[in-house]
């Protein structure tokens, strides 16, 4: 009986709404219409049928038009006729406005590549229909053919920096609201923070992230399960300090040691989310609360008087991809995005600069090893 109930509610819920469906002119028009010419034609409607029997004729008439006058009769079909045609023109005037409509949408679809070859599952096959609009794939390869290292970080960051124009050459001509802009990558951390950095001005962005359970593209639709992070270190900030480590950890914890011997004793503020783990970032809404506090805490940085960031993630691309795109570029401090590389000796092998304020371009740095006792 139990398992009736979810058929028998969608029933119902499916009747009502189509009862109280929003009727448009079109449907007003052809229906009434509809109903017009059944009634004209009903009011007309005469017969006469004759039976012979043994004793003579059984006769049956019928004359629906008896009583009705023949103008009403002839007004009502050519009233009802009238508003089929009407109904009919402006149905598909109405659709050839939606089709141009249609026509001037466009989704465009970015894929990073750079550390796992998805090329036999692209991101812009996964984009479901309700993303109305041509699709314009926009493929970034930062694949170098070694195993998905990157040995040449300057080659990879100038396909990056040019990704806003090229952006902008396929949006050109069109409205902003004709422009749907889907992103997903599997790219090192700095990249995917410069990639969120470099777009944050433009069309709302709907983000994917690679499944690596089902090995596919899967949009950020999981429950939100209200764990945020925690910030520490803030309090121990020292007045007059000018550079700070500023670690965040999703996915895995941040290497601090490995931090210290790159960076020193630098005060160390860290967010990290309890329990993190690499399926914890499939909700849209706990997204975007990680991204609220990364950019608070950052910008209580910045109010402290640091003008220089070391910031050191640990989270999965479409994560660091939004931590990119809450970071004010113009207001916050300029900020040094390192690259884990956990085979690497020194594990964090360089950083892209951001282009905040002052800065005209990203730039890859190399930092400079300051072997001093350790703090963790």
């Amino acid at each position: 009986m139990n398992a009736k109930l979810p058929l028998l509610d969608y029933i119902i819920r499916s009747g009502c709404d189509w009862y109280f469906r929003k009727r448009t002119l079109e449907f007003v028009l052809i229906n009434g219409g509809v109903a017009l010419l059944v009634a004209s034609l009903a009011v007309g409607w005469a017969f006469s049928v004759r039976i012979p029997i043994s004793n003579g004729t059984l006769d049956f008439t019928f004359d629906s038009a008896a009583d009705t006058p023949a103008i009403i009769a002839y007004g009502c079909f050519a009233l009802g006729f009238a508003m089929v045609v009407i109904g009919t023109v402006v149905w598909g005037v109405q659709q050839i406005a939606e089709n141009r409509r249609l026509a001037r949408k466009r989704v465009i679809v970015i894929e990073q590549r750079g550390l796992r070859d998805t090329t036999d599952t692209p991101l812009v096959a996964a984009v479901p229909a309700t993303f109305v609009g041509h699709r314009d794939d926009l493929l970034v390869n930062l694949r170098q053919g070694n195993d998905g290292a990157i040995v040449n970080p300057q080659a990879a960051l100038d396909r990056i920096i040019a990704l806003p124009q090229e952006l902008e050459f396929r949006r050109a001509g069109r409205d902003r609201v004709d422009v749907t802009v889907v992103y997903g990558g599997l790219v090192p951390v700095p990249f995917a923070f410069l990639t969120g950095l470099l777009i944050d001005d433009e069309s709302l962005v709907t983000i994917f992230d690679w499944d690596r359970n089902k090995n596919q593209w899967r949009a950020l639709d999981g429950e939100d399960d209200g764990i945020r992070f925690t910030v520490s270190g803030l309090s121990e900030v020292p007045d007059g300090a000018q550079e700070a480590i500023f670690a965040v950890s999703v996915s895995y914890k941040v290497d601090i040691e490995s931090v210290r011997r790159t960076l020193g004793d630098l005060p160390l503020v860290q967010c990290v989310l309890p329990n993190g783990t690499v399926d914890c970032h499939w909700s849209e809404e706990k997204q975007q609360a990680l991204a609220r506090t990364f950019r608070d805490t950052a910008s209580a940085l910045s109010n402290a008087g640091l003008r220089k960031l070391h910031v050191f993630i640990a989270a999965q691309n479409s994560v660091t991809f939004r931590l990119g795109r809450s970071y004010d570029k113009r207001n916050l401090p300029p900020a040094v995005v390192y690259q884990y590389e956990r085979s690497s000796a020194p594990p964090y092998p360089w950083g892209v600069l951001m282009p905040v304020h002052g800065i005209d371009k990203a730039q890859i740095v190399r930092p400079e090893y300051r072997n001093v006792a350790q703090r963790v």
